[in-house]
């Protein structure tokens, strides 16, 4: 009796619970991987216990079970590819176990069909775990991607049925020439671990999906569909970086949306989500790839512009303002007029992302004293702890003036 069933068994026992903790993840197929699993193990025991001579009518069951493992393996590529139609995954299972079978029928059930089919399974298993684990890099793979992940599971899964039914046949025969070692380690590789490595794959597959997802949550503010406050932060310090180690230029806007608390009072919070989004896009529309626009909190935007000098980031920032300023929100048919408030601060070696932000909060808390729907230049200082105190007490400042004051560029334009 062989220790491979053993070992085969082992692995997909211990990947058994991996699969079930997935299921309940975002990705779908997770349940139909796990029966395959559990299917798979208890497929394998009936094989294992065929080799006593007492029990070797259980390899018949062993087989059926084995045919329901890559069924359900089938079946959660189906839905973890997202194939919309099922009559697609059927045609091409079914061409390649054809494949199988008449390569089988062609050359009959010798040790070298036995071998080559051997091959063929693994070659279709290594591109298929190259192929399930590289589906994160793609957020959405193409049609044709998908039917062949699906043609060479099923041509690897249609092998593994060959192999386990032909193998004893083939060696039985007494006229067939004892084959290689190497050949017969393939045939061992492909009846015992082909469905444990295939598991493998899957589990690395719907881990990196995850893993991919909540980078993008993380990533993206919900609302607005801009870049969130730490990842603005993030990537906004890269560039810093970057530019200060080249010796180009890199500025930052605050931008503040006027009398945003009025419009949440006036026309009811679903309005004004509906007013950041739309202001969001407008800004993002202005930007044309120019830099990295960001959601600070509430209705507080960052952009990181690289390669801006001041007097050009100054320039985008009057071109914001008008746009924003000559692009109303419809509401029904009282359009809404927006306007934006702008501090701007330009890097200076030894800055941090946070000074520059400083310095920006700093500078839109005059543009907002000034009368809103403007752009003021912060100075050049490096700030210390008194400065981001006043920052932060600017910040209040501004929170408690939008509060006490009536809009005056805010009206309806009908």
């Amino acid at each position: 009796m062989s220790f491979l069933p053993a070992i085969s068994i082992i692995a997909l026992l211990a990947m058994l619970p991996v699969l079930i903790s997935l299921r309940a993840s975002m990705v779908e197929g997770g349940t139909d991987f796990a029966a395959a699993s559990a299917v798979a193990s208890i497929s394998t025991v009936f094989m294992m216990l065929s080799e006593f001579p007492a029990l070797q009518q259980l390899s018949v069951i062993g087989l059926v079970f084995l045919a329901g493992a890559c069924l359900f393996v089938l079946s959660g590529f189906h839905r973890a590819l997202g194939v919309h139609r099922r009559t697609s995954t059927s045609l091409v299972a079914a061409a390649s176990m054809a494949f199988v079978a008449l390569s089988t029928a062609a050359f009959g059930a010798q040790s070298t069909t036995l071998h080559a089919l051997s091959v063929i399974g693994i070659a279709a298993a290594f591109v298929l775990i190259i192929a399930v684990c590289s589906q994160h890099r793609r957020q959405a793979p193409g049609p044709v991607e998908r039917l062949c992940v699906i043609a060479c599971a099923a041509t690897g899964c249609s092998t593994l049925l060959a192999v386990v039914v032909l193998s004893p046949a083939a060696h039985a025969a007494a006229a067939v020439p004892p084959a290689p070692a190497g050949w017969d380690f393939a045939c061992a590789v492909m009846r015992y671990f082909y469905l444990p490595v295939l598991f493998l794959g899957v589990i690395l597959m719907i881990q990196n999906r995850v893993i991919t997802d909540l980078k993008t949550a993380i990533a993206r503010d919900e609302l607005t569909g801009v870049l969130s406050r730490r990842a603005l932060l993030d990537l906004g310090q890269r560039a810093l970086t970057a530019s200060l180690a080249r010796q180009q230029p890199l500025s930052f806007l605050l931008l503040d949306l006027d009398y945003f608390k009025k419009i949440n009072d006036r026309y009811g919070h679903a309005v004004g989500d509906a007013a950041l989004g739309h202001f969001a896009g407008t800004v993002a529309t202005c930007l044309t790839g120019r830099g990295m626009l960001g959601r600070i909190g509430g209705e507080e935007f960052g952009i990181v512009l690289p390669n801006h000098t001041e007097d050009a980031a100054f320039t985008l920032a009057e071109e914001i303002g008008r746009v924003v300023r000559d692009t109303p929100i419809g509401r029904f048919d009282r359009p809404i007029r927006l306007t934006v408030s702008i501090g701007l601060a330009e890097a200076v070696p030894g800055d941090t992302i946070s000074d520059i932000m400083i310095r920006a909060d700093m500078a839109l808390y005059d543009a907002k004293a000034d009368g809103r729907d403007r752009c003021t230049i912060a100075g050049r200082f490096q700030p210390d702890a008194s400065a981001r105190a006043l920052a932060a007490a600017a910040a209040q400042l501004r929170a408690a003036d939008s509060r006490s004051f009536e809009p005056r560029l805010l009206r309806d334009t009908g």
